[in-house]
C-alpha cells in the first residue's frame, strides 16, 4: 500500500460534509445534517482516503460554530459551510453560492442509531448510514455537543473508503469564528446549465457557476456527498498539470485521479472540452456518476443522449 501524506487545507474541507452529522434524537438523516450547525466544537482531526491500495492521510486543525467550519491552522486556512466559502493566506478570497436545495434523503438512504460508546473518554453513540441495505457509513457522535467525532465511509465492496477522527477535541472555538458574517463575501451567481445532465446516478445538479477564463464549475449532491465538475472548452495536459496523478479505468475508459485525504479528483478530456470531477463521493457512486458524463474521446453527452432516444 502506497500512503501519501498531506496537509494542504484544499484536500481536507470536503470531509466536513461527512463528518458533522446532528443530535441523537433526531428522526431522520436529514434531521441530523440540519441540526449540525449547533455542533460548537474544536481540536484536530485525521482524515484519508484508501483506494485500490492507495492511502492519502491528513492532520488537521479544525473549529465548528454557526454551521461554518474553519479547517487548518495560523492564517492558512478555509472556512466552509452554509453557502460560503472563505480562504485566507496569500491568496484570500470569500465567495457566497446562491443556491439552496433541500433533499429527500429518505429516498436514498435510513439511519438508525446503535450501541453506546466512548471517544478521547467522552461518552458518544453510534450511528449507521444504510443504502438499500448496504452499510455506506458509521459514525461515532459525542452526545454532549452531537459533533461526530469519528466517521467511516464504505466502498461498494463492503471496505473501509474514507475515515476521519477527532484526535483532539474542546468544546470551545475561537473568538474570531463568531466574526464570520462580518466579513465581506463575493456573491457567485449562476448562469444556465451548460451540456451537462440535470440528475447524475442520483446526484442533482443544484447550481452552475461561471469561472475565469471561461471555466464553469457543477456542483451535484445527493444530500449527504457531492461534488463539483469543472469543464473547460479545448483539452489540457493533465499529466503536466497535476502532482501524483494516477491512472484510472471507469467501464473501458480512461481517466486521471488524484486521491487526497477528504477528496478525489478524476479528470480527462473529452471531444472540445476539458473536464475536472472533485468530490468526496464513493468510488463505487463515482463509476454511476461518469457514466452519465461526456467520457474521454466519446461523442458528447447531448449527442450520447440523442443516439439513446432516437437511434
Amino acid at each position: 500500500m502506497i500512503v501519501r501524506r498531506a496537509l494542504t487545507v484544499g484536500g481536507i474541507v470536503a470531509a466536513f460534509a461527512i463528518a458533522s452529522v446532528g443530535p441523537a434524537l433526531a428522526d431522520d438523516l436529514a434531521d441530523y445534517l440540519a441540526d449540525a450547525s449547533d455542533a460548537v466544537y474544536s481540536g484536530r482531526r485525521v482524515v484519508g482516503t484508501t483506494w485500490d491500495g492507495f492511502e492519502s492521510v491528513g492532520l488537521v486543525d479544525v473549529q465548528h460554530l454557526g454551521g461554518m467550519a474553519t479547517v487548518g491552522s495560523g492564517s492558512s486556512n478555509a472556512t466552509v459551510g452554509e453557502g460560503r466559502m472563505r480562504l485566507n493566506g496569500p491568496n484570500e478570497a470569500a465567495l457566497s453560492f446562491i443556491g439552496v436545495t433541500k433533499f429527500d434523503l429518505d429516498a436514498r438512504y435510513s439511519v438508525s442509531s446503535g450501541a453506546m460508546t466512548e471517544h478521547l473518554g467522552r461518552p458518544a453513540h453510534i450511528l449507521e448510514v444504510v443504502e438499500a441495505g448496504f452499510l455506506r457509513m458509521k459514525m461515532i457522535v459525542d452526545n454532549s455537543t452531537s459533533a461526530a467525532v469519528a466517521t467511516e465511509v464504505y466502498a461498494g465492496d463492503g471496505t473501509v473508503f474514507r475515515y476521519s477522527s477527532m484526535i483532539e477535541f474542546s468544546v470551545s472555538v475561537d473568538p474570531e469564528m463568531a466574526m464570520t458574517d462580518e466579513h465581506p463575501y463575493e456573491m457567485m451567481l449562476p448562469v444556465d446549465q451548460v451540456g451537462l445532465p440535470i440528475d447524475a446516478a442520483g446526484y442533482q445538479l443544484v447550481d452552475v457557476y461561471a469561472g475565469p477564463q471561461g471555466a464553469n464549475q457543477a456542483f451535484y449532491t445527493d444530500g449527504l456527498f457531492s461534488f463539483s465538475v469543472f469543464t473547460m472548452d479545448g483539452r489540457v495536459n493533465w499529466e503536466s498539470a497535476l502532482d501524483d496523478e494516477l491512472p484510472y479505468a471507469a467501464d473501458r475508459f480512461s481517466y486521471f485521479r488524484v486521491i487526497n485525504p477528504a477528496s478525489l479528483w478524476v479528470t480527462w478530456n473529452a471531444p472540445g472540452i476539458a473536464i475536472a470531477l472533485v468530490g468526496d463521493l464513493p468510488p463505487d457512486h463515482l463509476e454511476e456518476v461518469l457514466s452519465e458524463l461526456p467520457r474521454p474521446g466519446t461523442n458528447g453527452w447531448m449527442t450520447r443522449m440523442w443516439n439513446r432516444l432516437f437511434g
